[in-house]
Protein backbone atom coordinates (compact mmCIF):
# COMPACT_ATOMS: atom_id res chain seq x y z
CA UNK A 1 0.00 0.00 0.00
CA UNK A 2 2.70 2.62 0.85
CA UNK A 3 4.86 1.55 -2.35
CA UNK A 4 1.94 2.18 -4.62
CA UNK A 5 1.14 5.50 -2.82
CA UNK A 6 4.60 7.25 -3.54
CA UNK A 7 4.13 5.70 -7.12
CA UNK A 8 0.66 7.36 -7.62
CA UNK A 9 1.62 10.28 -5.58
CA UNK A 10 -0.55 9.87 -3.14
CA UNK A 11 -1.24 9.93 0.33
CA UNK A 12 -2.07 6.82 2.07
CA UNK A 13 -5.42 8.49 3.73
CA UNK A 14 -6.38 9.43 0.35
CA UNK A 15 -5.47 6.35 -1.03
CA UNK A 16 -7.40 3.97 1.67
CA UNK A 17 -10.36 6.35 1.13
CA UNK A 18 -10.23 5.59 -2.61
CA UNK A 19 -9.46 1.92 -1.64
CA UNK A 20 -12.76 1.61 0.55
CA UNK A 21 -15.23 3.78 -2.06
CA UNK A 22 -13.90 1.17 -4.62
CA UNK A 23 -12.75 3.92 -6.99
CA UNK A 24 -9.14 4.39 -8.49
CA UNK A 25 -6.88 7.05 -6.78
CA UNK A 26 -6.50 10.19 -8.90
CA UNK A 27 -3.07 11.50 -8.76
CA UNK A 28 -2.28 14.50 -6.86
CA UNK A 29 -1.47 17.37 -9.58
CA UNK A 30 0.99 19.70 -9.12
CA UNK A 31 -0.51 23.79 -7.98
CA UNK A 32 -1.08 25.88 -10.51
CA UNK A 33 1.26 29.46 -10.58
CA UNK A 34 -0.28 31.36 -8.27
CA UNK A 35 0.10 35.09 -8.11
CA UNK A 36 3.11 34.71 -5.41
CA UNK A 37 5.34 33.14 -8.84
CA UNK A 38 5.93 36.43 -10.59
CA UNK A 39 6.14 38.30 -7.55
CA UNK A 40 8.84 35.75 -6.34
CA UNK A 41 10.98 35.72 -9.65
CA UNK A 42 10.96 39.42 -9.69
CA UNK A 43 12.29 39.59 -6.05
CA UNK A 44 15.09 36.87 -6.92
CA UNK A 45 15.76 39.05 -10.04
CA UNK A 46 15.91 42.33 -7.74
CA UNK A 47 18.39 40.29 -5.10
CA UNK A 48 20.38 38.84 -8.00
CA UNK A 49 20.97 42.51 -9.53
CA UNK A 50 21.66 44.19 -6.47
CA UNK A 51 24.19 41.69 -5.23
CA UNK A 52 25.91 42.46 -9.22
CA UNK A 53 25.40 46.20 -8.22
CA UNK A 54 27.19 45.53 -4.92
CA UNK A 55 30.21 43.50 -6.42
CA UNK A 56 30.82 45.73 -8.60
CA UNK A 57 31.03 48.99 -6.39
CA UNK A 58 33.20 46.63 -4.22
CA UNK A 59 35.56 46.33 -7.13
CA UNK A 60 35.42 49.68 -8.09
CA UNK A 61 36.36 51.10 -4.65
CA UNK A 62 39.01 48.07 -4.44
CA UNK A 63 41.09 49.50 -7.26
CA UNK A 64 40.65 52.72 -6.27
CA UNK A 65 42.85 52.62 -3.64
CA UNK A 66 44.86 49.65 -4.36
CA UNK A 67 45.68 50.28 -8.23
CA UNK A 68 47.70 47.33 -8.86
CA UNK A 69 47.66 47.63 -12.54
CA UNK A 70 49.84 50.94 -11.58
CA UNK A 71 52.63 48.82 -10.19
CA UNK A 72 52.99 47.00 -14.05
CA UNK A 73 53.90 50.31 -15.37
CA UNK A 74 56.56 51.14 -13.06
CA UNK A 75 57.98 47.75 -12.77
CA UNK A 76 62.05 48.76 -13.57
CA UNK A 77 63.99 46.19 -11.45
CA UNK A 78 67.27 48.12 -12.62
CA UNK A 79 65.61 51.45 -11.47
CA UNK A 80 62.89 51.36 -8.98
CA UNK A 81 63.76 49.18 -6.11
CA UNK A 82 60.73 47.16 -4.93
CA UNK A 83 60.22 48.71 -1.79
CA UNK A 84 59.32 51.93 -3.81
CA UNK A 85 57.12 50.49 -6.70
CA UNK A 86 55.08 48.30 -3.37
CA UNK A 87 54.53 52.01 -2.31
CA UNK A 88 51.71 52.24 -5.54
CA UNK A 89 49.79 49.13 -4.44
CA UNK A 90 47.64 51.32 -1.75
CA UNK A 91 47.05 54.72 -3.02
CA UNK A 92 47.57 56.33 0.70
CA UNK A 93 45.29 57.09 3.75
CA UNK A 94 42.69 59.84 3.38
CA UNK A 95 45.14 61.32 6.13
CA UNK A 96 48.18 60.81 3.92
CA UNK A 97 46.43 62.19 0.71
CA UNK A 98 45.31 65.72 2.31
CA UNK A 99 48.88 66.25 3.64
CA UNK A 100 50.03 65.57 -0.23
CA UNK A 101 48.12 68.33 -1.15
CA UNK A 102 49.74 71.30 -0.65
CA UNK A 103 52.64 69.84 -2.03
CA UNK A 104 50.94 68.98 -5.59
CA UNK A 105 49.42 72.54 -5.35
CA UNK A 106 52.93 74.09 -5.39
CA UNK A 107 53.66 71.63 -7.90
CA UNK A 108 50.90 72.47 -10.22
CA UNK A 109 52.37 76.37 -9.63
CA UNK A 110 55.99 74.94 -10.67
CA UNK A 111 54.50 73.50 -13.54
CA UNK A 112 52.58 76.38 -14.69
CA UNK A 113 55.42 79.52 -14.06
CA UNK A 114 57.19 80.51 -16.98
CA UNK A 115 59.41 83.92 -16.90
CA UNK A 116 61.77 83.14 -14.19
CA UNK A 117 65.25 82.25 -14.53
CA UNK A 118 66.58 78.75 -13.81
CA UNK A 119 67.92 80.53 -10.16
CA UNK A 120 64.67 82.12 -9.51
CA UNK A 121 62.94 79.31 -9.96
CA UNK A 122 65.02 76.91 -7.37
CA UNK A 123 64.93 79.61 -4.82
CA UNK A 124 60.85 79.38 -5.24
CA UNK A 125 60.23 75.61 -5.67
CA UNK A 126 63.25 73.76 -5.11
CA UNK A 127 63.64 70.60 -6.05
CA UNK A 128 60.20 71.28 -8.27
CA UNK A 129 61.52 73.79 -10.07
CA UNK A 130 62.49 70.93 -12.44
CA UNK A 131 59.07 71.49 -13.84
CA UNK A 132 59.73 75.05 -14.49
CA UNK A 133 60.66 76.33 -18.45
CA UNK A 134 63.57 78.87 -16.74
CA UNK A 135 64.10 81.67 -19.67
CA UNK A 136 67.00 81.57 -19.71
CA UNK A 137 67.12 77.51 -20.58
CA UNK A 138 63.75 77.80 -22.50
CA UNK A 139 63.79 81.20 -24.18
CA UNK A 140 61.47 80.35 -26.84
CA UNK A 141 58.59 78.76 -24.51
CA UNK A 142 55.73 80.79 -23.89
CA UNK A 143 52.93 78.26 -22.73
CA UNK A 144 52.98 75.30 -21.33
CA UNK A 145 50.10 73.07 -20.52
CA UNK A 146 50.48 69.94 -18.34
CA UNK A 147 48.38 67.06 -16.27
CA UNK A 148 49.55 66.47 -13.01
CA UNK A 149 47.92 63.36 -10.98
CA UNK A 150 48.62 62.10 -7.50
CA UNK A 151 48.98 58.09 -7.70
CA UNK A 152 49.95 57.30 -4.00
CA UNK A 153 51.21 58.90 -0.63
CA UNK A 154 52.52 57.63 2.37
CA UNK A 155 53.63 59.73 5.12
CA UNK A 156 55.37 59.59 8.50
CA UNK A 157 55.94 61.60 11.33
CA UNK A 158 59.48 63.13 9.75
CA UNK A 159 59.31 61.47 5.48
CA UNK A 160 57.01 61.01 2.91
CA UNK A 161 56.72 59.54 -0.68
CA UNK A 162 54.41 60.49 -2.96
CA UNK A 163 54.05 58.90 -6.25
CA UNK A 164 52.99 61.54 -9.20
CA UNK A 165 52.09 60.80 -13.12
CA UNK A 166 52.52 63.53 -15.21
CA UNK A 167 52.83 64.84 -18.58
CA UNK A 168 54.30 68.58 -19.96
CA UNK A 169 54.91 70.23 -23.46
CA UNK A 170 55.99 73.96 -24.24
CA UNK A 171 55.14 75.56 -27.14
CA UNK A 172 56.71 78.85 -28.52
CA UNK A 173 55.01 81.65 -30.22
CA UNK A 174 53.49 79.73 -33.28
CA UNK A 175 52.10 77.59 -31.23
CA UNK A 176 54.84 74.80 -31.95
CA UNK A 177 55.56 72.53 -29.44
CA UNK A 178 59.37 72.72 -28.47
CA UNK A 179 59.97 70.69 -25.72
CA UNK A 180 57.88 68.18 -23.62
CA UNK A 181 57.66 64.87 -21.42
CA UNK A 182 54.95 62.52 -21.63
CA UNK A 183 53.05 59.56 -19.16
CA UNK A 184 55.94 59.79 -16.78
CA UNK A 185 55.79 58.24 -13.23
CA UNK A 186 57.70 60.13 -10.69
CA UNK A 187 58.26 59.48 -6.94
CA UNK A 188 58.98 62.37 -5.02
CA UNK A 189 60.60 62.04 -1.28
CA UNK A 190 59.73 64.62 1.32
CA UNK A 191 61.03 66.04 4.76
CA UNK A 192 59.45 68.17 7.10
CA UNK A 193 60.43 71.11 7.92
CA UNK A 194 60.52 72.84 11.21
CA UNK A 195 57.83 74.93 11.00
CA UNK A 196 55.29 71.50 10.48
CA UNK A 197 55.47 71.72 6.24
CA UNK A 198 56.67 69.39 3.37
CA UNK A 199 58.97 69.59 1.36
CA UNK A 200 60.68 67.62 -1.59
CA UNK A 201 63.81 66.43 -1.39
CA UNK A 202 64.28 64.25 -3.97
CA UNK A 203 62.68 63.45 -7.10
CA UNK A 204 63.33 60.40 -8.91
CA UNK A 205 62.39 59.43 -12.45
CA UNK A 206 63.17 57.08 -14.79
CA UNK A 207 66.09 58.77 -17.13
Amino acid sequence: METLAEILHVGMLDLMQCGAAGAAPAARQAPADTPSGPAERSRRQQVRGAALLLIFTALVIFFQYFPLHRVALVWQPSWYETGEISLLAYVGSREDLRTAQPVLDLAEQAFSTLGLTQAEAAARYGKLSRYCFPRDIFPEVVREEHTLELWSAHFDSSYGQMWVYYSQAGYDETDTRRTGSFRIPSLWYLERTPDGAWEVISIKEHP
